[in-house]
This record gives structure tokens, sequence and C-alpha cells, in this order.
């Protein structure tokens, strides 16, 4: 045993590399994940406030054609819905939920299920509900 030692720090660099790796890895991860579950969530959001905008220019055409463009303008409650349900019915995967029409605001509720790259697999059926809400007026000015 002539010229070794006993309590040298070969093989110390290789645990500390291992566990630097397993920890860059994991980071990645949850930066993927909430990446995704962000992106998908702009994007609910997006389309429930494209929805609540088309609903909010629903207007009574009735009443426009009787009497023009003027302050008792009002949205048609049916009008609503369709327009609401139109452009919900080209975006997969989102639920709409509720239109809710009160005087001159339309407020739509849709939610949709999202699934995580690399943490679906810890949770219940490995996905999450997000649900996302926007109003929208009908506001005329007059010029």
């Amino acid at each position: 045993m002539r010229g070794q030692k006993l309590d040298t720090d070969a093989g110390s660099i290789l645990v500390l590399t291992l566990g630097f790796i397993i920890i860059c890895v994991l980071a990645v991860a949850v930066i993927v994940d909430a990446s995704s579950v962000f992106i998908q969530r702009r994007g609910l959001q997006g389309t429930v406030d494209a929805a609540a905008l088309a609903g909010a220019q629903a207007i009574d055409m009735d009443t426009y054609f009787e009497r023009g463009a003027t302050q008792g303008l009002v949205l048609n409650p049916a009008a609503v819905q369709r327009a609401v349900a139109g452009h919900m019915r080209n975006a997969s995967g989102i639920r709409l939920e509720s239109v809710t029409l009160a005087g001159d605001t339309v407020v739509v509720r849709a939610t949709t299920r999202v699934r995580p790259p690399f943490s679906g697999w810890l949770t219940p059926g490995g996905a999450h509900t997000l649900t996302a809400e926007a109003g929208a007026r009908l506001v005329y000015r007059t010029p």
C-alpha cells in the first residue's frame, strides 16, 4: 500500500456533474411545461376575446334599419348566441361554457384541457383545465 491515499477525491467530480445534469434537466422540464401551459392559456384567452367581440357586434338589425346607427342600437340575444357559437365552432379542443348578455355587454366563458409535456404523468388524468372569460360591450359613439 505504498503511495496509495485512502481519502482521495477521485470520483467526486462525476457525482457533482451527474447532480448538475439532473438539476438542469429538471429545470428545462419545468420551463417547458410552464411555457406550454402559458401559450395554451394565451391562445384560449385570444379565442374567447374574439368570440366576445363577435357577439358584441351582433346588433338588432331591425332596430338598425328603423332608427339607423344611434344610441338606441341594441344587441339581438339570438344573434349574439349565433355569432359566438359560430366563432367558437372553429376552435378545436375549446368548450364554450356560457354566453351571458347583460344590457350592452357580452360575457363569454370557455374551458380547455391542457396536458403539460413532462409533468402530465404526475397528475391524475395527466391534464389540467384552463378557463378563460372575456367581455365586450357594444358602444356607439356619435361623430
